[in-house]
């Protein structure tokens, strides 16, 4: 019997167990399913958990001036403020006399207080204090304030609030004071001007107060050890230690191009001071290899420079001898603001340059001229971006460009990267400039035929512009076959366009000109003459004799061999 029970509970196991075992296990799963109590700990914590205070406007501002008043010269800096708030506000017209005394009164409150100046010159607010006295006070009270913080003039210039006390000492200190500021900067200037906050210093007094010799003896500091080294005592040029020591020619440019290539950080580039130290590099250097590596360290900087003279020189230099990849980046990086860097003085200039000398013509359509075409309505009222699109039409040309601007665009035909005939990329350019255009010109056409600055685009347009010039040609013919009645305006306040200064010198210059290619190319017509007098009705024409400048037009007519 027993055995038979054993047995018979080892095969309840195996199927399942008895009766028994699913109500232990139940109660042994939902034993687990139940969270532990904590109540009395629940209890301990939430008895001793404090509410923070709650934080207002009173309780910020006290935990402020708690702060504040940590600060030693705290009680010093509210005296001084309250006068110095007399001596800022500008609507209190306060004599000489009197800026002088509360100048003085600030004077004395530092001495009193036994608080060298130098503590007050680091502080936002005690900075101003002293700003003010340097503006508004005597010539003998800047001196003191002078000679009390001349020694840290130096670290002044590392300090956000400090430099700009060395900005006024330069602003309205005497020259002496001013000789002995930049005699401080000697042979430190390179180390200043990798710091932003020194740098700016350093560029206004190279920009506003330096000499001609403190200038070339700050940019000497950016040549590099070996030409320090070699100059001496001496105040020689960079040709002249070239010159002297032509053996050494490679290890001066290779240590100058060391020197420069810290400087091209986005923070420091931007100084004019960097922009002639570039210049003197690129103007002397000649070895290829040595101006390769800075052209490729500059390539994607271009951007920040090109808007002063000697960053422009420097910018067309890196298009000139760069290689393929070095323009490819470099007009990427023009690309977004080539429409800013057309109507800028200098930064126009890189742009003619890669328009000279960039054989990817495909690309330089999509990055550049298409852009400019697309905001030619912005470049037309703009001096300098009229330049830019009268290069596109008719580069080079004489009549447009002073001979010292086509000179220096002509230094880089002689570049080893171009391979296609400067003519080719020209009218390749020529050809996807030229549809916009003549299509703005020929939408536009009164507001830009009757402007002195701006009626030269619509004859470079009718003479150079490639493709169908018909409808530019066909809104002149209209405009002249308006009525006309000599010494009269329009409802506008402006004359016809055969007696208008700028008008008829449009026409006749174009009659002229198409009479002279005429005369050398018998075979070609003359397109405007022609489209003139036949799109203007006979009855027009003998009118225009009643006043000077439409005889002269007729006179043209005449004359013209078609």
């Amino acid at each position: 019997m027993v055995e038979v029970d054993k047995k018979s509970s080892a095969s309840k196991r195996k199927l399942g167990g008895s009766q028994d075992a699913p109500t232990k296990k139940s109660k042994f799963s939902t034993d687990l399913k139940k969270k532990p109590k904590f109540t009395g700990a629940k209890k301990k914590f939430s008895t001793e958990k404090k509410e923070l205070p709650k934080e207002t406007a009173k309780t910020r501002k006290e935990r402020k001036l708690a702060r504040k008043k940590l600060n030693p010269n705290y009680e010093l800096s509210c005296q001084a403020k309250k006068i110095w708030e007399k001596l800022r506000i500008q609507k209190q017209q306060l004599s000489k006399e009197e800026k002088s005394v509360l100048v003085e009164q600030l004077m004395e409150l530092v001495q009193q207080n036994g608080k060298m100046m130098i503590n007050l010159a680091y502080a936002h607010d005690t900075s101003r204090v002293l700003q003010t006295c340097l503006k508004q006070g005597s010539k003998d009270q800047r001196h003191k304030i002078f000679s009390e913080i001349q020694t840290h003039i130096v670290d002044m210039c590392k300090n956000g609030y400090a430099k700009n006390i060395v900005w006024k000492l330069l602003k309205y200190g005497t020259p002496e004071e001013r000789q002995v500021i930049m005699s401080s900067f000697k042979g430190i200037v390179y180390k200043l001007m990798r710091k932003s906050k020194s740098a700016s210093v350093v560029e206004y007094a190279y920009n506003n107060y330096a000499t001609a010799v403190q200038r070339q003896a700050i940019i000497h500091e950016f040549y590099g050890r070996v030409f320090i080294m070699l100059a001496n005592q001496e105040p020689l040029s960079l040709p002249q230690v070239i010159e002297s020591n032509k053996d050494k020619k490679s290890a001066i440019l290779s240590s100058f191009k060391d020197a420069l290539t810290p400087l091209v950080d986005k923070t420091v580039i931007v100084h004019t001071v960097v922009h002639k130290a570039l210049y003197d590099f690129f103007y002397n250097c000649d070895e290829a290899t040595v101006r390769s590596e800075l052209i490729e360290v500059l390539r994607e900087s271009l951007v920040h420079i090109l808007h002063t003279h000697d960053g422009a020189y420097v910018s067309m230099n890196c298009l000139w001898f760069g290689t393929k990849k070095d323009r490819k980046v470099i007009v990427k990086s023009l690309k977004e603001f080539v429409v800013k860097i057309s109507c800028e003085e200098f930064g126009h200039l890189p742009l003619l340059a890669a328009f000279d000398c960039v054989d990817d013509t495909v690309f330089l359509k999509k990055a550049l001229v298409l852009p400019i075409i697309k905001n030619i309505g912005d470049l037309v009222l703009n001096k300098y971006g009229r330049k830019v699109l009268i290069y596109l039409m008719s580069p080079r040309n004489t009549s447009h460009f002073l001979p010292e601007v086509v000179k220096m665009l002509s230094t880089g035909d002689s570049n080893s990267t171009s391979k296609k005939p400067l003519e080719q990329r020209h009218s390749e350019l020529s050809e996807a400039a030229s549809p916009g255009i003549l299509k703005y010109l020929a939408d536009n056409l009164e507001q830009i035929i009757y402007d002195r600055s701006t009626f030269v685009l619509v004859q470079v347009a009718v003479l150079c512009c490639h493709g169908d010039n018909s409808e530019l040609i066909q809104a002149i013919v209209k405009e002249a076959g308006k009525e006309f009645v000599a010494g009269e305006k329009n409802e506008t306040g402006k004359m016809h366009i055969i007696e208008d200064p700028c008008g008829h010198l449009v026409i006749k210059k174009l009659i002229v000109t198409e009479s002279k290619s005429a005369a050398e190319n018998p075979d070609k017509e003359s397109t405007f003459s022609s489209a003139l007098v036949n799109g203007v009705a006979a009855t027009v024409l003998p009118i225009w004799s009643s006043c000077n400048r439409g005889a002269q037009i007729l006179l043209a007519l005449v004359v013209n061999s078609d």
